[in-house]
């Protein structure tokens, strides 16, 4: 690549990044002052898990057996999470040691008491409303922790305008559009300001998938493997990129015989990368146990998956909950608004692929089996999972959006008059679009489920 095409190439980059960035941050902020503490996926634990890095400068462990409720600190705070790899952990954790350090606020995080009618609500805990429209229950080493998780949620819509240009080169509006489009995604906006390990999985999952998508740089093996290995040590369910990079590497060594020195000179310095992180993860007892908990939890077939009744379940739920299902995953819009969410998106998609098809680009094919194997990997980690226990959740999917995004916006575009294509009004239109939906969830979902208001 000459250094024209670099300047060209980042120039569009910026081009497109500008309003995706600019929705990010408005609408993540909304969702951040909407949703009280604890009242997301399995946040209590994660939290818990991040107060023994900060309290007892150590990894996360599940020790002693969790009893009592396991949310509150003083009762366990090892937590039930804590079974987890331990990268965000650590990250976060030296954060939030760091800013309530500096700030001299306390590190310890108590959490309200629990709703007991938490079963009928969906709210975990008993909030106090003041009337508000703003969070007042989080230190500032916990806001500093959601700010963190909100930031590795940025990375991934960067990774998406990227993925754009690389499948559409020299479509920067296309890359603005399916930025603006994951930026303005309801679930995954929810799910990016939640404390979890998933943000970060699915950040660095996000830049490998763009990574990978630099078809015949055989050195950029050595990054994968590098790439991979974080997002492995960030859970354990990133395992399929693992896969993803294997069978990337042989397609390549069958289609460039004259790389193939070159490839086996990376390929064996990513085993080597590989080979450090077994390794680590053999030789820390902590990591070690930890690794195989979260594998044992899906390694078991479940009783139910002989019955159609649970898949037609688990397709119900992954589709809700790859729209709107906040909370504990059970603080949900109608479950017709998501099929037509879905609709929408698999329509666009669709002719976002025949659109790009017909373009005829340069690498076209191994474009094609690269995110073929891509996807494939992602799904089949997602059966696993649910043919183990009943995890029928969007946020085990959230590496496909980049893809899933990228061919909306193509779609969106090939069929838009020609009259209308101005970058600007599109992006902006969409930006718009996608403001007004958001706060018509947070109106319509949010606010009446944590008795809050504007």
């Amino acid at each position: 690549m000459s250094t024209r095409d670099v300047t060209v190439s980042q120039r569009s980059f910026l081009f497109a990044a500008i309003a995706p960035i600019a929705l990010y941050a408005t609408l993540v902020t909304l969702y951040f002052f909407a949703i009280p503490l604890g009242e997301s996926p399995d946040e209590p634990g994660h939290v818990q898990c991040i107060q023994q890095v900060v309290l007892y400068n150590r990894l996360p462990i599940v020790e002693p057996k969790p009893q009592g409720d396991w949310w509150r600190p003083g009762v366990t705070l090892s937590g039930r999470m804590c079974y987890h790899m331990p990268l965000y952990y650590v990250t976060v954790g030296l954060l939030h040691k760091s800013i309530s350090y500096v700030t001299g606020t306390s590190p310890t995080v108590d959490f309200p008491p629990l709703n007991e009618a938490f079963g009928e609500t969906g709210v975990m805990f008993q909030h106090e409303t003041s009337g508000l429209f703003v969070q007042r229950e989080e230190s500032a080493g916990l806001i500093a922790v959601r700010i963190a998780s909100a930031t590795m949620g940025l990375v991934t819509v960067l990774a998406t305008v990227a993925v754009s240009l690389r499948i559409f080169p020299d479509k920067p509006v296309i890359a603005a559009v399916a930025g603006v489009w994951i930026a303005g995604w309801p679930q995954f906006l929810f799910l990016s300001r939640a404390i979890s390990n998933d943000v970060l999985a699915t950040a660095f999952a996000a830049v490998t998938l763009f990574v990978l998508l630099q078809i015949g740089r055989p050195q950029r093996f050595v990054a994968l493997a590098i790439l991979s290995a974080l997002a492995l040590l960030s859970k354990v369910t990133m395992s399929f990129v693992f896969l993803s990079i294997v069978l990337v590497w042989l397609l390549e060594f069958q289609q460039f015989p004259k790389c193939r020195l070159r490839l086996l000179k990376a390929g064996t310095i990513a085993l080597l990368v590989w080979g450090s992180l077994a390794a680590l993860i053999h030789l820390s007892p902590t990591i070690h146990t930890n690794f195989w908990s979260s594998v044992r939890a899906f390694s078991s077939p479940n009783e139910r998956i002989f019955q159609a009744e649970y898949w037609s379940e688990v397709l119900r739920l992954t589709l809700s909950s790859g729209w709107v299902r906040f909370g504990w995953m059970n603080v949900a819009a109608p479950d017709y608004t998501a099929y037509i969410w879905w609709a929408v998106v698999l329509g666009l998609s669709t002719l976002g692929i025949h659109h790009w098809w017909k373009l005829r680009l340069q690498d076209r094919t191994l474009t094609t089996a690269t995110l073929l194997i891509w996807s494939a990997a992602n799904l089949v980690a997602y059966l696993n999972i649910n043919l183990a226990v009943l995890q029928p959740q969007f946020r085990f999917l959230q590496t496909l959006l980049p893809i899933i995004c990228v061919f909306v916006a193509g779609g969106l575009l090939s069929i838009l008059p020609h009259r209308l294509y101005y970058p600007v009004f599109i992006v902006g239109v969409l930006a718009v679009a996608a403001v007004i939906i958001n706060l018509g969830i947070i109106w319509a979902v949010v606010l009446p489920r944590y008795a809050l208001s504007l």
